[in-house]
């Protein structure tokens, strides 16, 4: 493993584990045994840092929104995507939790977020739609319709970590993911086919983190 995959690989771990404020680059070079130098020559600060995890992230979470979700969407892979989606929240716990001091901090990381906030909303959307062309979910009167689910869910999924840090949890552990995807599932669930959310509900609570 290179310097450079050593300094994100502990960046990732301290600040998933203490907070994004963790993450300094004087820590990070103590720890890894390295000189400031050594650090600075492949990152210019910590703002650096986090861009690189976030692109990791934009990366993962586009092809989470595109993977496997293609028509049909069947309930085993409608169940699966909640899944794939929490545990990506779980692994860059840091960003979710220290979102909006993140990005106060970092023009250029927060346009990046936009952009990707952009999209997956309207991603999100085009699921929903796949899931009423295959006839196992009514679209959802209102104003919003199918827009307004999609912005639901993409609300809950950003804010679930910082729900539970609010709520008083001292430890997040990954199995608190579990209800955040089942919270996240119940905005779709009054629009779904009863059979088809029988059978994703069966698929979730089989794969749910224990």
């Amino acid at each position: 493993m290179s310097n450079r995959e050593r300094i994100l690989e502990l960046s990732l771990t301290l600040m998933n584990e203490e907070g994004a404020a963790a993450g300094t680059t004087t820590r990070i070079a103590g720890e890894l045994g390295i000189s400031p130098g050594n650090l600075y020559y492949h990152f210019g600060n910590r703002e650096e840092i986090v861009r690189v995890l976030f692109d990791e992230l934009d990366k993962e979470l586009r092809a989470v929104l595109v993977e496997d979700v293609g028509p049909p969407i069947s309930p085993a892979r409608f169940a699966a995507f909640y899944l794939r989606s929490f545990d990506l929240a779980w692994r860059y716990r840091f960003f979710f939790g220290g979102l909006l001091g993140l990005l106060r901090r970092d023009d250029v990381l927060a346009a990046r977020y936009r952009d990707l906030q952009d999209w997956g909303i309207g991603e999100l959307e085009r699921i929903a739609g796949q899931l009423v062309k295959d006839g196992n979910m009514t679209r959802p009167g209102g104003r919003g319709g199918l827009r307004s689910v999609a912005l639901n869910t993409w609300l809950i999924w950003m804010n679930w970590i910082r729900f539970l840090q609010i709520s008083g949890k001292r430890a997040i552990e990954h199995e608190d993911m579990a209800d955040g995807a089942s919270q996240l599932f119940d905005i779709l669930a009054p629009y779904l086919d009863p059979a088809f959310e029988r059978s994703a509900r069966r698929a979730l609570a089989r794969d749910l983190p224990r």
